[in-house]
Parts: structure tokens; C-alpha cells; sequence
């Protein structure tokens, strides 16, 4: 969003989702050892943030997070050579947040009803 600089501009707002991701298997090499699962059945401990933005208004960020939640949740990996397909990612939480002179959280939605709080 262009702006000129003033400390009076519009609100901005920006989307974030944390997610984490599966911890890979370190018996796995695809050139030879084809059969242990690529990835283990727990989950990563860093958290991972993916931000977007500025918007304009808090329904454009809140689309936004959305739509990268959902894509987030549908990362798979395997399917093929006999390897099991597995979701690569759990979204921990999805919010928006708001600027005026520094980003604070605005809004979050529940990953499990995919319901926006505010």
C-alpha cells in the first residue's frame, strides 16, 4: 500500500499463520533405503511463520489467512513407491494483525472450527 509517510495514514493490517511441520526420517534416502517412511509421526518443535501483507482492511487479511491456512493443511508428501501419503503441516494459529505504528494482534482463528474469533 502506498502511503506518504505521514504518522496519520489508514490502519494497515497483515495475515499470519504459524504452522508446523513433520520432522523428516533420518533413515530415509531416496537413492537407497526405500523403505522406511520419508517422515516421522511427530511433528517438528520450531514454530514456522508465513506473513503477508499490508492491507488495506482486516477482511482482506483475514481472506488472505485463510486461504494460506488451507493451503498449508494441504502439503503432502509420499503416495508413490509404496511410501504413505502424509500432511507435511499443522497450522497452530492463523491471525491478523494491525499497524499503526507497530503490529499488534488484531484477530485469531481457531484451527480446529476454522471459526475467526472477532
Amino acid at each position: 500500500m502506498a502511503t506518504n509517510g505521514a504518522l496519520n495514514d489508514m490502519e494497515q493490517w497483515r495475515s499470519v499463520v504459524e504452522y508446523r511441520v513433520r520432522k523428516p526420517n533420518p533413515e530415509f534416502d531416496w537413492r537407497d533405503n526405500h523403505d522406511v517412511p520419508q517422515h516421522l509421526d511427530e511433528w517438528g518443535d520450531d514454530v514456522r511463520t508465513d506473513v503477508r501483507g499490508p492491507y488495506q482492511s482486516a477482511e482482506n487479511a483475514r481472506r488472505q489467512a485463510s486461504r494460506d491456512a488451507a493451503a498449508c493443511e494441504k502439503a503432502y508428501a509420499g503416495g508413490y513407491d509404496g511410501q504413505p501419503l502424509v500432511c507435511l503441516a499443522r497450522v497452530v494459529r492463523v491471525y491478523v494483525e494491525r499497524a499503526s505504528l507497530a503490529w499488534e494482534p488484531f484477530d485469531e482463528r481457531d484451527p480446529e472450527t476454522k471459526k475467526w474469533g472477532g
